[in-house]
């Protein structure tokens, strides 16, 4: 590809804090029509890991890519047109360049249930203010001038998936079957729910008590 070719078509990115639902995005965004992009084979090592533990914590696949294609000098236009995951903390960071931005939202609570299963502790305490770094990701991504963010909450995919996908279509995402795509909604692997968190911090060796509840 030219330097010149791609640069006034945008990259299309899921983006969201770690457990909120991204890779489930990624999956239906595919299913309706978009190229997605990410590393396989970063996909089978994480799910080679995850497989040998009693919590697969994205069965359907991780949908990341690796360190070489965000160093690749020809990023992000190697992607123009196509759809990628960057998570919340690389968003700041990305190169000038047209981006569309699907981030996804989530009660900070499954958050903290989805990060304890897959990792066993506690997750950073960013979570105590989620709903101000969610703004601070906002700002940022409008004050760049070269980009759209559409926020999603996950409980309006799991709710009715193809009412957001029809949202996504409106705001010029290029969707070419909205009804395959909200078909790849797995409702049975929502497992991480709000009201099961002292629960599964009580399954957690070691789970520090003398931290301040983050979620408070």
């Amino acid at each position: 590809m030219k330097e010149s070719e791609g640069m006034d078509e945008p990259v299309y990115i899921v983006s969201g804090y770690m457990r909120s639902g991204t890779s489930m995005m990624m999956k239906v965004l595919e299913g309706a029509g978009m190229k997605a992009r990410y590393n396989t084979r970063k996909d089978e090592v994480l799910g080679e890991k995850y497989g040998r533990t009693d919590y697969h914590p994205n069965p359907e696949g991780f949908f990341e890519l690796g360190r070489k294609e965000f160093d690749d000098p020809g990023f992000p236009g190697i992607f123009a047109g196509e759809l990628i995951k960057v998570l919340h903390w690389r968003l700041k960071g990305l190169p000038s360049h047209p981006y569309r931005i699907c981030f996804m939202t989530r009660d900070p609570k499954e958050i903290e249930v989805s990060y304890l299963k897959m990792f066993r502790r506690r997750p950073p305490f960013v979570l105590q203010k989620y709903h101000e770094l969610v703004d601070g990701v906002v700002r940022d991504v409008n004050a760049r001038g070269d980009s759209e963010i559409l926020l999603v909450p996950h409980a309006d995919m799991l709710k009715d998936p193809a009412a957001v996908l029809a949202r996504l279509f409106r705001a010029g995402w290029p969707l070419t079957d909205l009804e395959k795509g909200a078909a790849q909604v797995d409702p049975s692997l929502y497992r991480s729910r709000p009201e099961t968190l002292a629960e599964v911090r009580d399954t957690v060796p070691g789970l520090r008590t003398d931290m301040p509840d983050c979620l408070s």
